[in-house]
């Protein structure tokens, strides 16, 4: 009877003991390094976003003096802000995240999706702001 005992405990712990999927630990890491990650991404497009803005400023003003229509002015305005907002959202993501460190895993593995969520959405508004910024500066900047 012991032998038998024996022999169908050493499975069960050899099955339990090779459990091959990351820890919840290693879970949480790697989800709030892919945060950081994109997080990393949206932070080097501030400083394009604030050239552009400079750069738009500029030629807003060299536009002003010539007296064009207001059109081109308004465009630059709109891309001025549409970069301001980019900025802003980004700051704003910044002061409201906060490292999951005491929550349970469940609600630490949520909130970093949520976060997820928002740093790729303001990634991407950086990204379209900045592009959209771009195609506008490059036309005038040819004529």
């Amino acid at each position: 009877m012991k032998k038998l005992l024996i022999l169908l405990a050493v499975p069960c712990v050899l099955l339990t003991g090779c459990n091959s999927g990351p820890s919840a630990q290693e879970q949480k890491a790697a989800l709030e390094g892919q945060v950081m990650q994109v997080h990393d991404e949206a932070m080097a497009k501030m400083s394009q976003t604030y050239h552009l803005r400079r750069d738009l400023r500029a030629l807003r003003d060299t536009l002003e003096a010539q007296q064009a229509d207001s059109v081109a002015l308004q465009q630059l305005q709109q891309h001025l802000q549409q970069l301001s907002k980019a900025d802003e959202a980004m700051m704003d993501w910044m002061h409201q995240y906060h490292a999951p460190d005491s929550m349970a895993h469940q609600q630490a593995m949520d909130y970093l999706r949520l976060e997820q969520e928002k740093i790729n959405n303001v990634n991407a508004k950086m990204d379209s702001a900045i592009s959209a910024a771009r195609k506008t500066y490059t036309a005038y900047e040819q004529k």
